[in-house]
């Protein structure tokens, strides 16, 4: 073989059965795509891989893949002003790829939600959405405006998208005067108004299609409108309780709608969103919903700056500045605090009181909800699910119905900032009917009601101890098609 030869063919011709176990090692779906670029016989010996177990997300940065449990840095890096080169070289602390200015607070399947605190104020921060196998990162300035400077006691709890970065956004926050939150790229953002009790009593959001819902600790099923202004900035207009005794309410109540929105328009009228209005595809639909949308939202704009839609009416100076004071988000006391959604129950098999939540997850076209009891055996344990029901949303009957059996093939993937459903068909890794609870460490099969025992790993262990298992969350790897 002459030296222009060799030169033609860098890669050695390997046996197809090692080149198959060299492609099953490779962790990264970037490093797969580029193990079939190599060569035809490379990609020739590729398979379509099976679905991986999703990626177990650190809110300093590192994540853990369940199978294997070894703790990794991030190979691509949110692109901030706060973040250079020079501070990724220094990078390398136990579970962190991020500055200590920067964590993860939130996910939505391969997208992860950044808080970057700026290094000189500490009340002043940045969001930011980034897709780690993509490398791509986006900046939220209409959330920066609105929810940018905060105290320190001010958390954001959960980054739900319903689709793609730029299609609505929900928040949920600890704070009662702006618990949920709507905001679109390059639109605006959504705040309920002061006091939005129907809102501030929701532990848990989820998306079905294009439909909002909302759960409370009490079990209450919480359908919210969703609309778009004339600036296409979503908000809530109204609301139905479709499962227990939350009730009705519209948006001439005392919780819609502050507006914070990036346009100079000066059009104050909202219409109807129809297409997230349209029930023809929606499987769960709220019963006998004969809103009105109001076309005169006043929905005045404002650049940076809370603006309340209803400016015009004769309130008193008094509540004026009571209200600016309560949108000084700077301001948070402990009172401003909402709870984490937890109700403490007492087990007669326990000496100690069971931390009782519940989860809403869309699956298949339904909406269930996941009730967790979580023990806490203290020391140097961590706590382990005692007890699971699942039940499905019946809409027409008013209830929710327990499921019995499995979870048709699918498994179901639980955190309080994301959960997702995913079928576990073609996985290796994946089992059916399994609920997977990130906070514990352990999983429920369905079908035989079987609590798997926590792997008590060390290192594992000592994750959900330095991020708190409340912020832990699950991040999905795309779909690799050889």
């Amino acid at each position: 073989m002459d030296e222009d030869e060799s030169m033609e063919r860098p890669c050695p011709e390997l046996p197809v059965d090692v080149l198959v176990l060299i492609f099953a090692r490779l962790f990264y779906p970037a490093d797969r795509t580029r193990f079939q670029a190599v060569s035809r016989s490379w990609r020739s010996a590729t398979r379509p891989p099976p679905r991986q177990l999703p990626w177990i997300m650190h809110p300093a940065g590192g994540f853990l893949n369940p199978s294997d449990r070894i703790l990794r840095h991030l190979v691509s890096f949110p692109e901030t002003a706060s973040c250079s080169t020079d501070d990724r070289a220094l990078i390398h602390r136990c579970y962190s790829s991020f500055p200590e200015n920067m964590r993860c607070i939130g996910s939505t399947d391969g997208w992860i939600a950044v808080d970057s605190q700026d290094a000189k104020n500490k009340h002043k921060h940045t969001y930011l959405l980034h897709n780690e196998f993509s490398g791509t990162t986006l900046s939220l300035p209409e959330l920066d405006a609105a929810i940018g400077h905060v105290s320190e006691l001010f958390e954001i709890r959960k980054v739900l998208l319903r689709s793609t970065p730029d299609d609505v956004i929900a928040l949920m926050t600890n704070h009662y005067s702006c618990h949920i939150i709507l905001t679109r790229r390059g639109k605006g953002v959504w705040f309920p108004k002061q006091h939005a009790d129907p809102l501030i009593d929701i532990i848990d959001v989820a998306f079905l299609g294009d439909r909002l819902y909302g759960i409370t600790l009490e079990e209450d099923l919480v359908y919210l409108d969703i609309a778009s202004d004339d600036n296409d900035v979503p908000m809530v207009i109204g609301g139905k309780c479709v499962i227990g005794d939350f009730g009705v309410w519209s948006d001439e109540e005392d919780y819609d709608d502050d507006i914070v929105d990036d346009d100079d328009d000066d059009d104050d009228d909202g219409e109807e969103d129809d297409a997230n209005n349209d029930d023809d595809n929606d499987v769960l639909a709220a019963p006998n919903d004969d809103n009105d949308h109001d076309e005169d939202d006043d929905t005045s704009d404002c650049e940076g700056e809370y603006k309340n839609h209803d400016d015009d009416d004769d309130d008193d100076d008094d509540d004026d500045d009571d209200d600016d004071d309560d949108d000084d988000l700077t301001k948070m006391t402990k009172e401003d605090k909402i709870g984490p959604g937890i109700k403490l129950i007492k087990v007669d098999e326990s000496p100690n009181d069971v931390k009782a939540t519940c989860y809403l997850i869309e699956s298949c076209g339904k909406l269930l909800m996941v009730r967790q009891q979580v023990l806490s055996p203290g020391g140097l344990f961590s706590d382990i699910t005692h007890k699971v029901d699942v039940f499905e949303a019946d809409v027409s009957a008013a209830k929710w119905v327990p499921v019995k059996g499995g979870l048709g093939g699918q498994a179901l993937f639980i955190s309080k900032p994301f959960c997702k459903s995913v079928s576990a068909t073609c996985s290796e890794e994946i089992q059916e009917d399994v609920i997977y609870f990130i906070d514990t460490d352990d999983e429920f099969n369905m079908r035989s009601k079987t609590i798997s025992a926590p792997r008590n790993a060390f290192e594992y262990n000592n994750i959900l101890k330095s991020a708190g298992p409340q912020k832990l969350t699950w991040v999905f790897p795309p779909e690799l098609v050889a």
